[in-house]
Formats: structure tokens, C-alpha cells, sequence
């Protein structure tokens, strides 16, 4: 929708410019014939899908409804019945030019699927740890989505196979529940075989879930603090991150960008929000035992040093290291090392010094993501960037600040704190160009290209 309106207001412009004599027809013409405008119908597209999803719980709610008086062979005949008429639909629908209405369709059979695996291991009474139900028909997802084609049964199959991952883990004592990463790399290389944006977003953030989840399950079994956690989490992202940016950078594939692309964005803004929450987790105090840390922090400093080989590999000159790798890898070191002080000195841990000094870390990690983002034209690291800056200020002033200084003390020291960074870096710019004067931001336009994207 937005794509058209741009194309009208496009086309008044080029009117009023062709009526001036700024523009000829026939660049008008060509300005134009860039401009792609989605044509599907996507009020229809979303009510069909509401439609399937409809049909698919009222047949399930039927089924269930009259499963006790219905033989079993009848209760068989009608599972196995509507999903061949939910796929032949599927086809039908797909022959007569209708790929939308026939997502839909594949996708109520693979709905219908997963309620028949339930309802027939109820009726023959089979037995069995019940995540493999799940993983049964995350599968059968997954194998509709690819068959169908059908983007909105490859979602489902994320959400299935992600529920299974989850009761695998915290109900049959997984710690590292590691073979869902097949099963999510298969529905990545589906999603970027489709260069399917919304798929690489799930993909990334069940990526981030899962990860998440394995630091929760290793802070159980290993008693680690929520300190430990915090840290180990936020070099995670930062890992993300970097891996982001080398596969944008370095790959040969396009599609394989846009997943790194997707890949950088929630990796950044895992990497910012974490250090609000590190600060929050220090105030609780280290693990009782420094032994218990120690570990974490070590996982911490690897992640933080495989961070600094890709971010140093996906920059090509040493001034794209300085602006794009050197900052980040500066603060995820130095945070590392407060919370390792930390744990090794438990009044550390309550001392104003510390909140300053990761709150210091935070601040210059904002202004990074937003100056990153102003050079690389990427609006999400500008926006993250000011995001994590206001938090961090109002963090700061509440939980710090507020109990010690006024408010024109606190905000006199950070505006001039700020102007001091700004002078540097201006001096620092200026230091750096003249050693490269060929450098331009062209090496950089395939990323850009698909940052400023709808991150969507």
C-alpha cells in the first residue's frame, strides 16, 4: 500500500516537474518504470487466510465433537478426507491462478494434519513422549510448505517444530536441545530459496529464542548469576551481529545477504537492549560461588572474541574497522571485564563507579549504533542506537543519578560529555580521510540497498 501511494505522489511530482521542463517524458517514463508496486490483494489475501483457519478449527471442532460415536475407520476416513480436500483445493486453486487462496488451503491441511496426529494417537491409544507429536507435524509443515508451495505453512511449521524444541527442553531435561538447528537451517534454506523477508525474520528470531533459552537452561544447571547470563547474552548478540555483517558483506549469494542483513539488525538490538539489562542483573550480585561465573564469563570472552574476527573480516579497509568494528568490540570487552571484576569482588558490585562505568559503555554503544547507522544508511541501527541512548539516560538519571545529583548537574555532565565525543570524533574523521581519499561508500551499496529496506 505504501508503494502505491509513493507511485502517485511520484507522478503528480513528475507531472509538475514535466510542465517546468525539469524532466522529459521519456525520463519521466524510465522514473517511473522503477517503481514496483505489489500488486496482490492483500485485504483478500488476509481474509482467505481467516477463512482457512475457520474451515480448519470447525472441522477439527467436529471431529472432536463426535469422536466418541464415530467408529474408528469413520473418525480415520474423515481426518485423512479433509486434508486431501484441503490439498486438492490447494491444486485446483493454484492451476486457476489463485497462489494466495492456495496457500491458504495447504495451509488448513497442515492444520488439519496436526489434529489428526492427535486425535488418532488418542483413538488407538498410542503412546509416546508427546513432543514427538510436534515434531511429527512440524515436519509434515514443513514438507506441505515445500510441495505446496505454501509460505504460511512453512510459519506454522517454525511455530510447531519451535514448540517441540521448547517442551523438549524444559520437560525432558535437554540442556542444548540441538537438533532443532537442523530443523530451522532446512526452513532457512526454504526461506531464502523463496527469498521469502518475512521467513528470514522468523527464522532469526526462533534463532534468537532458542538461543536465549539454552543460556536460561545453563544458568539452571550450572547456578550461574543473572549477571553471568546478562553478559554471556549480550556477547551472543554480539556474535549475531558480526556474523550479520560478515555474511552481508563477504557473501556471494544475495539472498544469503538478506539473511545476514536480518541477522545484524536483531543482533544489534539484542547487543544495546542487553546492556540495560546486565546493569539491572549486577545489582542483584554475583554467583555465591566465583566458580560458577568463571565459566560463563570465559563462554562470554570467546563469544567476544569470534565477534572481533568477523567484524574485522567483513570491513575491507582499516577506516571501515575503526567506524564499524573497533567501538563494539571495545565496549563488549570492557563490559566483559566489569562484570568479571565484579564477580571476583562482591562490593564492587554495589558501587556507583560500576553503574557509571557500564552506563558510560552504554551511552558510547548508542552513539556508535546511531553514527554506524548514519554512514551506512541503515535507519534500524539509527533508531536502536537512540533508543538505547534515551534508555540508558533515563536509567542512568533514575536509578544513579537521581539519588545523588540535581537535574541540571546530571544533564550539564552529559552534554558535555557528548560535545567531547562529537569533537573527537569530527577530528578523528578528519585524521582518517585524507589517508584513503579514494574510499567511497560504493563498496558499501549492495548492503545499504537492502538495510534501508522495510525491515519487516
Amino acid at each position: 500500500m505504501l508503494d502505491a501511494l509513493y507511485r502517485r505522489r511520484l507522478e503528480h511530482d513528475l507531472q509538475v516537474w514535466r510542465e517546468r521542463g525539469w524532466v522529459t517524458p521519456e525520463a519521466a517514463t524510465a522514473i517511473l518504470g522503477t517503481v514496483e508496486v505489489d500488486g496482490r490483494p492483500r485485504t483478500a489475501i488476509i481474509v482467505g487466510f481467516l477463512g482457512a483457519i475457520l474451515i480448519a478449527f470447525a472441522a477439527i471442532a467436529f471431529v472432536a465433537a463426535n469422536w466418541v460415536d464415530m467408529a474408528r475407520p469413520i473418525r480415520l476416513a474423515i481426518l485423512v478426507g479433509g486434508m486431501t480436500l484441503c490439498y486438492g483445493t490447494a491444486v485446483f486453486l493454484n492451476r486457476a491462478r489463485h497462489p494466495w487462496f492456495a496457500d491458504a488451503a495447504v495451509f488448513a491441511g497442515a492444520a488439519l494434519f496436526g489434529a489428526a496426529i492427535m486425535l488418532v494417537a488418542q483413538s488407538y491409544h498410542i503412546s509416546g513422549d508427546y513432543p514427538d507429536a510436534l515434531l511429527m507435524w512440524g515436519a509434515g509443515a514443513l514438507f506441505a510448505a515445500v510441495f505446496g508451495p505454501s509460505r504460511a505453512a512453512l510459519a506454522l511449521s517454525i511455530i510447531v517444530l519451535g514448540l517441540w524444541s521448547w517442551y523438549e527442553t524444559f520437560d525432558y531435561d535437554w540442556i542444548i536441545h540441538w537438533p532443532f538447528l537442523i530443523a530451522l537451517a532446512l526452513i532457512a534454506i526454504v526461506s531464502g530459496a523463496w527469498n521469502w523477508r518475512q521467513g528470514m525474520h522468523l527464522v532469526v528470531l526462533a534463532l534468537g529464542t532458542w538461543i536465549a533459552v539454552v543460556a536460561i537452561r545453563l544458568a539452571e544447571h550450572l547456578d550461574w548469576s543473572a549477571a553471568a547470563v546478562a553478559c554471556v547474552s549480550m556477547a551472543s548478540a554480539l556474535a549475531m551481529f558480526a556474523a550479520g555483517r560478515y555474511l552481508t558483506s563477504r557473501t556471494m549469494w544475495p539472498r544469503t545477504g538478506r539473511f545476514g542483513t536480518v541477522l545484524s539488525i536483531y543482533g544489534l538490538f539484542a547487543f544495546l537492549a542487553l546492556f540495560i539489562l546486565l546493569q539491572l542483573a549486577m545489582r542483584e550480585g554475583p554467583s555465591p560461588d566465583y566458580a560458577d561465573d568463571r565459566v560463563a564469563l570465559i563462554a562470554a570472552v570467546v563469544l567476544a572474541g569470534a565477534s572481533t574476527a568477523f567484524l574485522i573480516a567483513a570491513c575491507s579497509t582499516v577506516r571501515a574497522i575503526v567506524y564499524d568494528a573497533a567501538l563494539p568490540i571495545i565496549v563488549a570487552f570492557a563490559a566483559v571485564g566489569l562484570t568479571w571484576a565484579a564477580s571476583t569482588n562482591a562490593g564492587l558490585t554495589d558501587s556507583l563507579a560500576l553503574q557509571v562505568l557500564l552506563g558510560i559503555l552504554a551511552l558510547v554503544a548508542g552513539i556508535w549504533a546511531v553514527a554506524n547507522g548514519n554512514r551506512r544508511n541503515s535507519r534500524a541501527s539509527a533508531t536502536f542506537g537512540l533508543l538505547a541512548f534515551a534508555g540508558e539516560v533515563l536509567y542512568l538519571y533514575f536509578v544513579t543519578f537521581g539519588t545523588l545529583l540535581n537535574t541540571a548537574l546530571f544533564f550539564l555532565i552529559g552534554g558535555i560529555l557528548l560535545i567531547a565525543l562529537a569533537a573527537v570524533l569530527v577530528r578523528l574523521q578528519r585524521r582518517l580521510s585524507p589517508q584513503d581519499p579514494g574510499e567511497t561508500h560504493a563498496t558499501d551499496a549492495p548492503v545499504e540497498l537492502v538495510e534501508t529496506g522495510d525491515p519487516s
